[in-house]
């Protein structure tokens, strides 16, 4: 088994879920320093870790101490230091989205394959159980033939959070990077990738910014279709992360925070329902029995644990799709 000393670069919002995934898994991860350009921040975590503090982004890299460095940073900033751990021979673990672009995954592939090490991305929402369920449902057939489909995102966000480096879409690269993209990829994951036959685009609430707010779609899978909508303009919190899925058998919808939770499922056959239920409780028993799943945190470590077991499920061309969709759908607003 391999074993990972890491170095993070970027210690904000999501730097908990990283330093969770990295303490659940001791046996094959250690992290052994960090950069964050805010230095107060990092010197806060440095010392509370008892790990190395970097005087410059350029340290971690050249760190012989280092073979894994974890990129937590501003979205466009991903592409480029990606490269740069690469040709410096470390392993990396990218948080979404990996790239602006889907041609720049295949160069993020190549700089991978030359230099001989492995790259990751972050699609941690793909662990969740009811995700799981729907996925083994779909592949046995449980559920038959899709006949449409419906993905809802409305999520609340303050004027605050585009104060930032998110409040462009140069650098942010728009809410759908920014929010959709783990609900994007879940539904592409399910039940294949579409074509967009629209999109619209509104700014309803940050008017102060270049970033749309809400964005609808209307998607085209060949042999049905369906509709999305992501929304961080709803008040005073958030109203609904939904997938509604309607097949030849029945519907499914997942929902709660962050589809990890099955709402509703119903089934013309009663059959069907039960072969539906054995599914659910032999992915509920697994997820039970695995503690790495446990905690405040409780996907990334499992994410970890997967890029040593099963290193394919989260290899950087599994987020191609979503990456390319997303790319698709901008393209609607430049029209």
């Amino acid at each position: 088994m391999k074993r990972y000393n890491v170095a993070i670069l970027g210690c904000g919002a999501i730097f908990s879920r990283h330093r969770a995934a990295i303490e659940n898994n001791p046996e094959h991860f250690k992290l052994v320093g960090l950069y964050d350009p805010i230095t107060d921040l990092q010197t806060k975590y440095a010392k509370e870790l008892n790990v190395k503090a970097y005087s410059s982004e350029d340290e971690v890299y050249i760190d012989q101490e280092v073979n894994c460095i974890v990129i937590l940073t501003p979205s466009n900033l991903h592409y480029k230091q990606a490269i740069t751990a690469m040709t410096n021979k470390k392993h990396v673990i990218v948080e979404k989205p990996a790239t602006f672009l889907a041609c720049e995954l295949d160069e993020l592939n190549l700089c991978a394959q030359n230099n001989q090490v492995e790259i990751y991305t972050v699609l941690q929402v793909r662990l969740n159980p009811a995700v799981m369920i729907v996925k083994k449902a779909l592949e046995a057939a449980v559920l038959g033939q899709v006949r449409s489909l419906s993905l809802v995102q409305r999520w609340q966000r303050p004027l605050s959070y585009f104060s930032g480096w998110r409040g462009s879409f140069a650098t942010g690269g728009g809410i759908l990077r920014e929010f959709g993209i783990h609900y994007l990829d879940i539904m592409q994951f399910l039940v294949g990738m579409p074509s967009i036959s629209y999109a619209s685009f509104f700014n309803t609430k940050f008017q102060a910014t270049n970033v749309s707010d809400t964005v609808y779609g209307l998607l085209d899978f060949k042999t049905f279709g369906g509709s999305f909508e992501v929304s961080i303009a709803a008040e005073p919190k958030n109203l609904e992360c939904s997938l509604s899925i309607m097949t030849d058998k029945g519907f499914i919808k997942l929902g709660g925070k962050s589809l990890d939770e099955i709402i509703v499922s119903e089934f013309i056959d009663s059959a069907n329902l039960e072969r539906f239920n054995l599914i659910k409780d032999d992915i509920n028993r697994q997820q039970t029995a695995n503690l790495a799943l446990q905690g405040a945190s409780p996907y990334h470590p499992e994410l970890y644990r997967q890029i040593v077991v099963n290193s394919s499920h989260f290899s950087l061309g599994q987020t191609y799709n979503v990456i390319k969709l997303v790319e698709e759908v901008y393209k609607f607003e430049a029209v």
